[in-house]
Formats: C-alpha cells, sequence, structure tokens
C-alpha cells in the first residue's frame, strides 16, 4: 500500500534551513509532461555559474530519508544543514569569493524507499539552480542518484553512505568522503582481537554471527564480514539476513542465533529494527557481546529505545563526534557546541558526515570562486588532507580519487557508549577515549 501511495503522490519535502528563520520553502517541480535535456558539460549545469545579484544565495541541496523507516537519518541530516549553515553565514560570511553571498540549504525527502526516491531528485535538479548536493546516505538511494547527477552534472558529496559501490559506477559527480564497508569489517575484527586479549581469549575460540538488513548497506557489510572471516580464520556459526519492510518480530531470528551458541553478534540495522533486536534479546535473556556496524548503533535513538542499557555497546562508524581529528579543529568544534546547546544531544553518525560533507562543497565552491557546479565538481577533486581545512577531520589522509571519487584513505572508528553517549575508543591514533569493560563499565 505505502508503495502504491507513493506511486500515485510523490511528494517533495524541502525544508529551507534559513539562519534565524523557522519558514519552509518547496523546491519547484519540473512539468511532468516532458523530461527536460541534460546539460552539456561546456555550460553550467544547472542554471548556476557565478552569475548571481551580490544578495542571492548560493543552493546546496540536502537529499535525506526525512520520512518512513529511516527518517532518523534524515532528522540528523536536517539539524546538521541547519548548523553548517548558521556556521557559514553567521561566522565566516558567507562565500567571501563571491563577494558575501550566503548559503540556502534545502532539505529534500528521499523517503526511505529506493524504489522511488529518484523522482523528488529528477525533479528538483531539473529546475535548476543548485550548485551541489549532498547525501543521501542510504547507499541504496545513493546509488540510485547517480544517473540523474550525472545527467544534470551536480557535483554530490554522500556524507556517511557507506557502500563502495557508489564511487565505483563511473559518475563523475559523486564524491565519497567517509569510511566504506570494506574498512568497516577490518576495523570491527582488529578491535574483537584486541578485546578478546583484554578477556584472555583467542578470537579464534569465539563463536561469530551475522545480523543485517537485506538492503545494499547491510548486503556488502555482510559480503566483507564473510570475505574477511574466511581470510582470519574465524568461526561463523551464524549468517541471517531479514526484511526491513516486513520484520516485525525479532525473536525467532534471536532464538535462531542464541541457539548457535554465538559469542558475538555483529549487527547492520537501522533504529526500528534494533529495537525490536534488543527487547528479543532481553526477552530472552542473551547477552552476547555486540560489535555494531554503525548506523543505528551510533544514534542517539539507541539511548531513547535502551535507556542505560546502552551503556558498554561498541559499534564500528565512519564518525564519531569526539574522534581526534574532529577535537583537534577549533571550527568543527564550534559548530559541534552550537549543534549540541541548540538539540539537546550530540552530532551522530548520520549528521557528522553530512555536516562536514557541506564544508568540503563550502570549500570547493570558495577555491573556485564560482558557484558553476562544474567548476565546484573540478575543485572537489583536488581537495586532500594537507590543503583542506575541513578533510582531516575524517580519520585517514587521503585524498579523492580522481576517477572514483572516492576519499582513498576514510578510515572507520570504533566507538563505545558510555553514560549515555558514545566516546571514540579505537584505534588509538583516531580515539580520545578509552574502552571500558562492558560487564563492570571500569577500565580494563
Amino acid at each position: 500500500m505505502k508503495k502504491k501511495l507513493a506511486l500515485i503522490l510523490v511528494v517533495i519535502m524541502a525544508f529551507s534551513v534559513a539562519a534565524g528563520c523557522s519558514g519552509d520553502n518547496t523546491v519547484p517541480s519540473a512539468p511532468r509532461e516532458e523530461t527536460p535535456a541534460a546539460p552539456n558539460e561546456s555550460t553550467p549545469a544547472n542554471g548556476a555559474g557565478n552569475t548571481g545579484a551580490s544578495g542571492d544565495p548560493v543552493k546546496f541541496l540536502v537529499y535525506a530519508c526525512v520520512s518512513g523507516g529511516t527518517a532518523e537519518s534524515g532528522r540528523q541530516c536536517t539539524l546538521a544543514a541547519e548548523t553548517a549553515q548558521w556556521y557559514i553565514n553567521e561566522k565566516l560570511g558567507g562565500f567571501p569569493s563571491l563577494g558575501g553571498r550566503p548559503i540556502h540549504i534545502e532539505v529534500l525527502d528521499s523517503t526511505s524507499d529506493a524504489a522511488t526516491a529518484t523522482l523528488p531528485l529528477e525533479r528538483a535538479l531539473s529546475a535548476g539552480g543548485y550548485t551541489c548536493a549532498i547525501g543521501n546516505s542510504n547507499s541504496s538511494i545513493a546509488l540510485t542518484m547517480l544517473p540523474i547527477l550525472e545527467k544534470y552534472k551536480v557535483p554530490t558529496v554522500t556524507g556517511a553512505a557507506a557502500n563502495k559501490a557508489v564511487s565505483e559506477q563511473g559518475c563523475s559527480f559523486v564524491f565519497q568522503p567517509a569510511a566504506t564497508s570494506s574498512s568497516f569489517i577490518p576495523t570491527q575484527l582488529d578491535f574483537l582481537a584486541e578485546y578478546a586479549k583484554l578477556t584472555g581469549k583467542d578470537i579464534k575460540d569465539l563463536k561469530l554471527g551475522l545480523l543485517y538488513s537485506n538492503d545494499a548497506w547491510g548486503t556488502d557489510q555482510s559480503n566483507n564480514t564473510r570475505t574477511q572471516v574466511v581470510e582470519r580464520g574465524l568461526n561463523l556459526v551464524s549468517d541471517e539476513g531479514y526484511e526491513g519492510s516486513s520484520f516485525t518480530d525479532a525473536t525467532p531470528l534471536i532464538t535462531k542465533i542464541q541457539n548457535a551458541g554465538v559469542d558475538v553478534i555483529l549487527p547492520s540495522a537501522y533504529p526500528n529494527d534494533l529495537k525490536l533486536i534488543f527487547t528479543a534479546m532481553n526477552t530472552l535473556n542473551y547477552h552476547p557481546l555486540v560489535i555494531g556496524g554503525g548506523a543505528a548503533m551510533t544514534w542517539p535513538s539507541l539511548y531513547k529505545d535502551l535507556g542505560d542499557n546502552v551503556n558498554g555497546l561498541t559499534s564500528v562508524d565512519a564518525w564519531c563526534w569526539d574522534q581526534k581529528g574532529a577535537v583537534e579543529n577549533a571550527g568543527w568544534m564550534e559548530m559541534n557546541a552550537y549543534y549540541e546547546e541548540k538539540n539537546n544531544e550530540f552530532l551522530a553518525g548520520q549528521g557528522g558526515p553530512t555536516l562536514f560533507s557541506i564544508m568540503l562543497a563550502y570549500e570547493a565552491v570558495e577555491n573556485a570562486q564560482s558557484d558553476d557546479p562544474i567548476a565546484v565538481r573540478d575543485e572537489l577533486r583536488k581537495l586532500n588532507k594537507d590543503n583542506s581545512q575541513w578533510f582531516g577531520i575524517i580519520n585517514g589522509y587521503g585524498d579523492f580519487d580522481d576517477t572514483t571519487g572516492l576519499n582513498t584513505d576514510s578510515r572507520a572508528i570504533i566507538l563505545q557508549w558510555q553514560n549515555g553517549k558514545p566516546t571514540s575508543v579505537y584505534p588509538q591514533e583516531f580515539a580520545t577515549g578509552v574502552l571500558l569493560n562492558p560487564d563492570t563499565m571500569q577500565p580494563f
């Protein structure tokens, strides 16, 4: 029924993120009776270019899952966009290279359904006027965006999208800064080896269990895990995927995992799914070590669902609010403080990558001294840890690959929930916190 309604009533939700203003604007829709022709690369991609009057805003589009099953992701992306707009306009004076023109960031709802997500994006980009897009952090949706980005020639920085396939499809307008699943899994298993040593165990004696959503992200995670498990000679005794759209009771799945004797669960799941999973585990009095695969394992929603039971849980992710690259950047920490004070929560695993994606795109506009999307794309290609104020916030020391747009040295991090908030604990070169024994919440 939901898909039928989505096909009949396609809703474009564009939230105007204006500093000091709470009004909402709607992104104009393209005429339905014809598909606009794609621009050629010798002209501005969508009616932008450095031609705006001095007061005209430079328009960025944040494409996020504002509604549907992963709406928590869209909420974080929206709050990050608000923070970026405040910082750029109020603290940086807009775009100095463009005479102080302000930024205007619109948040467009992709919904959480990859089957229909291209419709609002195509309408928005065909209407024109955007210098850059940010997102989608949902890898399944990010993959569907690529032909549209290439068609309308709008550079896009993908936020937290973790499936490496996003930057492997030949789209010349996509940039993927955050760590991908290919680095998530080695980091999880390296951390598990360290944890096993701390508890006097051999990692090869532990029984591992995979639990994942059957979407682009979850499937990519599980595929990478199986490969790593075989290479390391580890003991994978349970391998369970589930369909998120029909996942209403985790008890049968958790019972199966418990009966397999799993010591360590590696879940890759979204908020509603995790709530079902942990509810079933508590009901069955089953408490294995949990090392999550990112996403909802790192979000404020997990604390809202589990309360203090969240403390001690660990997860890999591309981002943690207190990772070393962030706390060493004064401008970033000013944004972090604003975000926390305004929203009464930490800057989480979808918001952080969205925010640094916006700042990378901002920097590219400044370097190009133009809001022409093609010029901005070309400047994004040049950014790296050495020449960018913002690139170093992300773990790793790479740059954007000239061909794929992938961050060549993005690194994952392990966080642990402590006192109702994540802190980065591994690897040491990126972490600022100390791992606690999840049973005692004291140092090992």
